[in-house]
């Protein structure tokens, strides 16, 4: 199996070049993908794997609210340390501040992160936006710290069950990041919906809102742009929601993820017609 980080690194490398407008972004991304492979090799998969894992047939897979914060408070600090390098002021100063208290203050945002989990943009189970659940302005370290770990552990299991339909990972809960479409010599034009954290793939109908299960195609409009062909919006005016798709006929290379983050034109046109992205990226896009 190919490493992921490797993988985003270089199709990050890629886009640098193609997309000047995100180069900042970009720049800093590849720093952090590297940041997350270290953090990724030293994952215990098996020990930690058996202690999150769920019953035999319950979904999702893997319990993220068992996993030990009390063994990743070393591992966050050295995180933080190294994402202090290389961040913007802003990020810079918001490790600094994590840095500077006791490892049980420090270990807040991921215990804010693990409440939050599987919640889409702007939501709680039952009612309003609630952000003190997401750690405010720390919960980019949170997100970008658990994403190696859990995938790490998805990676072992992610065979997609026949039967799954659900707008979440059937592996640990997570919002979908993004949509893909690609060819199969089963299905032209298959969609599947790709894990916000695990980046865990699962087929998905092609006509169909992930959030609110919506199927009338007059309410689930597409936006498109020339300077990115390969990605597009696919929104939904029943509950406001958006999710970027990227289609591989048109640009094999691409490598979903990657390219959804590098394309920051359609998150502001989006945004500019009062949609929701279902799930922003690890950057917080």
């Amino acid at each position: 199996m190919e490493n992921p980080w490797t993988v985003r690194r270089a199709r990050a490398v890629h886009l640098l070049g193609q997309t000047p407008h995100v180069e900042e972004i970009l720049t800093f991304y590849v720093r952090l993908t590297e940041a997350q492979e270290s953090l990724a090799d030293r994952v215990p998969v098996s020990d930690w794997s058996e202690r999150i894992r769920s019953p035999e047939g319950e979904f999702p897979r893997l319990r993220v609210a068992g996993l030990p914060l009390d063994e990743l408070a070393l591992p966050f600090r050295e995180f933080l340390s190294r994402v202090a390098e290389f961040g913007t002021e802003t990020i810079k100063d918001g490790a600094q501040t994590l840095l500077s208290r006791d490892d049980d203050g420090r270990l807040e945002p991921l215990r804010a992160a693990r409440g939050a989990w599987g919640k889409t943009e702007g939501t709680v189970e039952n009612g309003e936006a609630d952000e003190e659940e997401k750690g405010d302005d720390f919960y980019f370290y949170a997100r970008a710290f658990l994403e190696p770990i859990i995938t790490s552990i998805a990676q072992a299991d992610s065979s997609q069950p026949t039967d799954w339909t659900q707008g979440f990972c059937f592996v640990c809960g997570g919002p979908p990041q993004v949509a893909v479409l690609r060819d199969l010599p089963d299905a032209l034009g298959r969609r599947s919906l790709m894990c916000s954290m695990c980046a865990t793939e699962w087929r998905f109908q092609r006509l169909t809102c992930p959030h609110c299960g919506e199927t009338e195609a007059d309410k689930l409009p597409v936006h498109t742009a020339e300077s990115i062909a390969h990605v597009r919006v696919d929104a939904c005016t029943t509950c406001s929601r958006y999710i970027k798709t990227v289609d591989l006929r048109k640009d094999g290379t691409a490598v979903p993820l990657v390219d959804e983050l590098a394309a920051v034109e359609l998150d502001i046109w989006a945004q500019e017609q009062g949609l929701t992205k279902l799930r922003a990226n690890v950057l917080g896009l």
